[in-house]
This record gives C-alpha cells, sequence and structure tokens, in this order.
C-alpha cells in the first residue's frame, strides 16, 4: 500500500510538468502575405505595403508580444487670456501623448513530439478618433482573443482581409481591395 502511494504521489507530482510539454523555447513567426488569385487589379495608388515578417522567441507554455504602436504628441491650448490693465495676454498650452497601433500577444502551447501546437493569441488595438468640435481626440480601444492550432513547422492563416477578385476579371478597383492574409508559424530552434 505504501509503493502505491508513493507512485501515484510521483505520477501526480509530475503531471503539470508533463501536461505543459517540454521546457524549451519555441520559435513564432508572423507574416503578412498577398492571396493569389487569378483577377489582374490595375490601379494608381500605390500599395500599402505589407507588414515585415517578426520573429519573437518564446518559452513553451509562456507569454510573447508584438507591438506596431506609436505614440503621437498633441499640444492644445488649455486656455487663453486676453491683455487687461494690469496684465499682458496669455496663452496656456499643454502636451499630451496619445497610443495608436496594435499589440499582439501569443501563448504557444506545445506537448512534444509531432503534436500540433496550441497558440492562443490576443489583438489589443489603440486608435486616435478625430471629434468635430470638441477640444481633444478620443482613444478608442478595442481587444479580441482566439486560440487556434497550428502543426509544427507550417504557415496557419490567422486572419484575412479584403475581397477576391474572380478568376479571368480585371478591374480597376484600388490594389488595397486584394485580400492579404496574416499567417503564423511554430517551430523549434
Amino acid at each position: 500500500m505504501r509503493h502505491l502511494l508513493a507512485v501515484l504521489l510521483f505520477a501526480t507530482a509530475a503531471w503539470p510538468a508533463l501536461a505543459q510539454g517540454p521546457q524549451r523555447d519555441l520559435q513564432v513567426e508572423l507574416r503578412q502575405v498577398e492571396e493569389g488569385g487569378g483577377g489582374y487589379v490595375v490601379g494608381t495608388r500605390p500599395q500599402a505595403p505589407l507588414m515585415p515578417p517578426q520573429q519573437l522567441q518564446v518559452r513553451n507554455g509562456s507569454q510573447g508580444r508584438v507591438s506596431f504602436t506609436q505614440a503621437m504628441p498633441l499640444q492644445w491650448v488649455q486656455s487663453a487670456q486676453a491683455a487687461g490693465p494690469l496684465s499682458g495676454a496669455g496663452v496656456k498650452q499643454q502636451l499630451i501623448w496619445l497610443q495608436a497601433g496594435q499589440q499582439l500577444s501569443v501563448r504557444p502551447r506545445w506537448p512534444g513530439g509531432r503534436q500540433a501546437v496550441t497558440v492562443e493569441l490576443e489583438v489589443q488595438t489603440a486608435d486616435v478618433v478625430p471629434r468635430p468640435g470638441a477640444e481633444l481626440p478620443t482613444q478608442a480601444r478595442s481587444a479580441i482573443a482566439t486560440t487556434v492550432q497550428a502543426p509544427l513547422g507550417e504557415w496557419v492563416t490567422i486572419a484575412r482581409s479584403g475581397q477576391s477578385m474572380p478568376r479571368g476579371s480585371y478591374s480597376s478597383e484600388g490594389a488595397s481591395q486584394r485580400p492579404r492574409l496574416l499567417q503564423l508559424r511554430v517551430t523549434t530552434p
């Protein structure tokens, strides 16, 4: 009975380590590609640049982040005072910083071997929204989260934008309408 209890204690103590998978680094890659299609697009507007490939190394089960953000300074007049009999005119200004962009968080969980990697993804977006007639713009924030299964070493599409052109068609629509795919790949370095 004592031997059986010792085996059960060892198995339950080792179970969390086995459930997490091997303790090693994983390489998570993100890229944006244009979806191949049979149509042709002709336009005078330049194409918007694709996101350059991003790579980050993350410990199995840990979280990594990629940020595409920019801080924008905004100087505004807080108050103005006209010249009076005992004082001069004055303007009081203030500088504030607004954030815009996206942050992508990834948490890969790989059980080991040739099994697929479970990747938890979260995208947080911050945008500056102008308000005509108001003193300052507002900050709009949103977040979305999902989980995908990715075979180890294979590109997996996690998001798609734009519209497909039917095969053999011609269009003068802007080139920005071509479908773009956001893809993810997890490898062992």
